[in-house]
């Protein structure tokens, strides 16, 4: 069976002070086949160098200790790690020492990303020390968008950024939320540089969630920044990770998220309600709501053969990058029977348990085909009215959208060593309640 992706996602840019001033640009004209092997997907200078680096460590072997010194060097001022991210950056180490396979690229690619988020660790523990009323801070009641990876959930949370009542994070927020002198420019630079290094080693990758520093984006830098998010399993193999995560209590996490986005609402407040986007926050609705007891959802399903099929070729394409040892079938087995889908259902049986006007469902196929009419019935079951400026605006975006269409991506779950009929017979249940099944 044969699948092309239907969501792809626009690039857009944000104009501060306002995060909701959004620009579309035109996607680059790139193929992207079916995945084969990491060879194949990786270019001939990344082959280049990891061959010539060999087994060398050109950096040292993966080390949180030396990590933590590296950026406490280069944030003298702020202080110690919590304890949980200690604990947290110490067990993603391990996983990558003895599950990642790093290439000498990826062992160069881990020292960098692990020392950068470890500084903003601490520059945030710094800020919320130095300003203790940060933490007790009212914030606008939060929307969560769930849904699995590659469901739709990027171009809805677009979409409901366009609502001027809907405070959203662009990217470099979520990236680096910590305060400076030079305001959020600091961030801004850091992240574009290496989003711009990141389309230089892979151009598939961004081909496929097209990103930059200013569109409206994801939570997954105010995980990322204590350590704490299954999305480090995207970038890296890192299964005992993933099993020490979820042995974890979530609300760790979800309280350091909450913290983070008080910091980044007061530098900048604006807004109604927050939504947030992240696919992973699909598996802790019962954390989100410890943690926000206010929260309501909107969740997207999307059929699962055309979610896993792009799951997989998203996962190896980005692997590809830091491994030389990413295998097709291999993958396929690992994602089918991972977190990812194994947690769905329960996922769908932990929002149920809300009370009426909590939770919102959005078919991704009533998204493709009337995605302003789609929200509007949302916002109706969460108590919302969507407003005529922000349904403008939605349309806006979407002429935008379909004036600068996506790259070809070209994915199969067979190409994965998938079958699509065991996978809908899997989840018929699912695809019956959802008008799912193609």
């Amino acid at each position: 069976m044969h699948r092309e992706s239907t969501h792809p996602p626009v690039p857009v840019g944000l104009q501060l002070p306002r995060p909701a001033s959004i620009e579309a640009r035109p996607q680059p004209n790139i193929f992207i086949p079916q995945f084969t092997s990491a060879r194949a997907a990786q270019s001939w200078w990344i082959r280049t160098i990891n061959r010539a680096g060999g087994s060398l460590e050109p950096v040292g072997r993966p080390n949180s200790d030396r990590w933590w010194e590296r950026a406490k060097r280069r944030n003298p001022e702020a202080g110690d790690p919590t304890p949980e991210t200690r604990a947290a950056l110490d067990a993603f180490t391990a996983s990558l020492n003895q599950d990642a396979a790093l290439s000498f690229v990826g062992k160069i690619a881990a020292w960098i990303d692990c020392t950068r988020m470890a500084g903003t660790h601490l520059r945030v523990e710094h800020a919320l020390r130095e300003n203790p009323d940060v933490e007790h801070a009212e914030l606008p009641p939060p929307i969560f968008v769930l849904g699995l990876f590659r469901s739709g959930t990027t171009v809805l949370h677009r979409l409901l950024g366009k609502d001027p009542e809907n405070r959203t994070l662009p990217h470099w927020e979520s990236f680096d939320p910590s305060p400076s002198p030079d305001g959020p420019r600091r961030a801004q630079r850091s992240l574009s540089r290496s989003l711009m290094l990141a389309d230089f080693i892979s151009p598939q990758v961004k081909a496929i969630h097209p990103m930059d520093a200013y569109q409206t984006d994801e939570c997954r830098g105010m995980f990322t920044n204590v350590f704490r998010t299954p999305q480090l399993n995207v970038q890296f193999r890192v299964p005992s990770y993933l099993d020490w995560l979820f042995g974890e209590n979530a609300e760790v996490a979800y309280m350091h998220h909450r913290r983070q986005l008080q910091l980044a609402f007061h530098q900048r407040p604006r807004g109604k309600r927050l939504v947030l986007k992240d696919p992973t926050h699909t598996f802790f609705v019962d954390a989100i709501l410890r943690v926000y007891p206010n929260a309501k959802f909107i969740f997207i399903h999307r059929d699962p053969v055309e979610t896993l099929s792009s799951v997989c070729s998203l996962y190896a394409y980005t692997r590809s990058i830091f491994s030389s040892d990413v295998d097709a079938v291999d993958l396929g087995a690992e994602l089918s029977g991972s977190y990812l889908m194994n947690r769905l259902e329960s996922a769908v049986a932990s929002v149920d348990r809300l009370a009426e006007g909590r939770v919102a469902h959005v078919r991704a196929p009533d998204l493709s085909r009337d995605a302003v009419r789609a929200i509007s019935q949302a916002y109706q079951t969460l108590g919302l009215t969507l407003g005529d400026e922000a349904r403008r605006a939605m349309r806006g975006y979407l002429d935008e959208k379909k004036a600068n269409r996506g790259p070809r991506h070209v994915h199969t779950v067979e190409g994965f060593g998938l079958d699509a009929d065991e996978i809908r017979e899997r989840f018929d249940d699912y695809c019956q309640r959802f008008d799912l099944a193609s």
